[in-house]
């Protein structure tokens, strides 16, 4: 991470105002509560009514200006390891803190922030004390913002402050609801090792794949494919840089034939998983970050002596993404297919589904 990245992305932090208590009067907060998307108990993600949080002393809480629909989200109900019941979901949120906990120091009412998900850690677990925060378990599996804790898809979210980071003022609107996500891709992409002059390959054309492609792209890799099958998603490549896109269900084989240097799997599907290790050149790389329950090929894995890597979220990559959204070198205007109100939440669930669209931010204090 440079120190251009560090000083962007953290900003500038105040003291706190402990005043600012958000205004159950807006959209998403009326008085009788805000509307939420839940996952149930009973593993059904739907709008609920709920209570308008009223965070701790040592928490802030954080009027949420866009929240991401994550394509784990659509699969929350068959994920009960990660997605526990009960919960407003939402783990791509940004907004702004309106109210500061008395013990909470640092922080200011009216400062933007997008949060960390998977941020407030233990601080004494082995994970912690060598940096690999992503490896904390309280953080990931047990208090994660929208999988085990409230999140932001509503209105309010009462949060850590180790989970903010904050936005430059310069960062558009748009840009602040893609930290997340891009924090994601961008950790893939590090981790497939030096790209200039290399090619890369990108399976799954869904955000995150794009993502890829742009930052592959932007870390030097002479050449990039894109494999995806959906027409709607495939129609992005040109955008993000591809040189070329590859409908996998009728181009297998000659996404087979490229021999790609670097493989970011990106579907979490079995024939995404597949088509990756095919694809990759003999001691090549190939980066897991779709989140499915594909097995892998041991023999093909063995004669091509392949690296094989998972990237699991983030670790410290937040302000380095911030800097590349907040200056333009990563752009996502344009893969940001529409942004809905809280109560077109259930139907743009249903739209990511089917894969019609590309990304849709949620509003849930209004567009």
């Amino acid at each position: 991470m440079t120190e251009k990245a560090r000083r962007r992305g953290l900003g500038s932090r105040t003291e706190s105002d402990q005043t600012g208590p958000a205004d159950p009067g807006h959209p998403g907060g009326e008085t009788g509560g805000m509307l939420a998307m839940v996952l149930t108990t009973g593993r059904e993600t739907r709008l609920e009514r709920r209570p308008v949080p009223t965070p701790r002393d040592d928490q802030v809480l954080v009027d949420i200006d866009l929240c991401g629909i994550c394509g784990s989200d659509l699969d929350a109900p068959d994920l009960g390891e990660v997605y526990l019941g009960g919960f407003i979901m939402g783990h791509e949120p940004a907004g702004r803190i309106a109210r500061v906990g008395r013990d909470v120091s640092g922080w200011r009412v009216g400062q933007r922030v997008a949060i960390n998900p998977n941020g407030d850690t233990c601080g004494v677990c082995e994970a912690c004390r060598s940096g690999r925060w992503n490896h904390c378990i309280p953080a990931t599996m047990e208090r994660a913002v929208g999988l085990q804790a409230d999140g932001g898809l509503a209105a309010h979210v009462a949060v850590s402050p180790k989970t903010l980071h904050a936005l430059p003022d310069e960062m558009g609107r748009v840009e602040s609801g893609w930290v997340e996500p891009a924090a994601v891709a961008l950790r893939a992409v590090l981790a497939a090792g030096e790209l200039s002059g290399r090619s890369a390959l990108v399976v799954g054309g869904g955000p995150i794949g794009q993502l890829c492609c742009r930052l592959a792209r932007h870390y030097g890799a002479a050449r990039v494919w894109l494999s995806e099958p959906s027409a709607e998603r495939r129609r992005y490549a040109e955008a993000s840089q591809a040189d070329r896109a590859f409908d996998p269900t009728v181009e297998a084989a000659d996404i087979e034939r490229l021999k790609a240097d670097v493989v970011l799997e990106c579907s979490g599907s079995e024939p995404g998983i597949r088509s990756s290790v095919a694809a990759a050149r003999p001691e090549g790389t190939v980066v897991v970050v779709g989140g499915g329950r594909a097995g892998l090929d041991p023999i093909a894995i063995l004669i091509k002596e392949l690296r094989v890597l998972g990237s699991f979220t983030y670790a410290d990559e937040f302000p380095e993404v911030i800097a590349l959204l907040a200056d333009g070198a990563l752009q996502v205007a344009d893969l940001t297919s529409e942004i809905a109100s809280i109560d077109g939440a259930p139907t743009a669930f249903e739209r990511l589904r089917d894969a019609s669209t590309m990304k849709i931010l949620v509003a849930p204090n209004g567009p």
